[in-house]
């Protein structure tokens, strides 16, 4: 991996940890996500969309970097690195798809489905829910008393 692929903190991007505000986000995206297609069929297909997107957009950067004129030789070898990265990538998300369409030909029952779904509402119950709401009263009521 590339020095420009490193934070000021001289650490991988995958040994890093997120801070309480990226991980309060990634909760509440991870939740919508769920709630958005609570079933095993939505949730394939949502993912096959995401790879989708990421596979246009790595098609689209890598031509627009592979376009361009050069201006430096230092830059150049950061091109060329950055190419071969974003190519392995895209063989990676080609293989991805493939997994894909594999278990896009399973079939659940509607029983799972139905099941699927009631667990969605427990992975990531819906913040606006009425029974969500009076929850979150009782326990700040709790915690103001205590």
């Amino acid at each position: 991996m590339s020095a420009d692929a490193q934070d000021w903190s001289g650490q991988e991007p995958w040994d890093q940890h997120p801070s309480a505000e990226e991980q309060a986000r990634f909760e509440r995206l991870h939740d919508a996500l769920l709630r958005r297609h609570g079933t095993l069929q939505g949730q394939q297909w949502q993912l096959w969309v995401c790879v989708q997107a990421i596979q246009n957009l790595t098609t689209a950067v890598v031509q627009a970097i592979a376009s361009e004129q050069p201006a430096l030789q230092r830059r150049l070898v950061v091109r060329r690195q950055v190419l071969n990265e974003l190519r392995a990538l895209q063989a990676w998300l080609l293989s991805v798809e493939l997994l894909l369409e594999r278990t896009g030909e399973v079939a659940w029952p509607e029983a799972v489905e139905r099941l699927a779904q009631e667990l969605v509402g427990e992975l990531a119950p819906d913040p606006r829910c009425e029974r969500r709401l009076r929850l979150n009263q009782l326990l700040e009521r709790s915690r103001a008393d205590g």
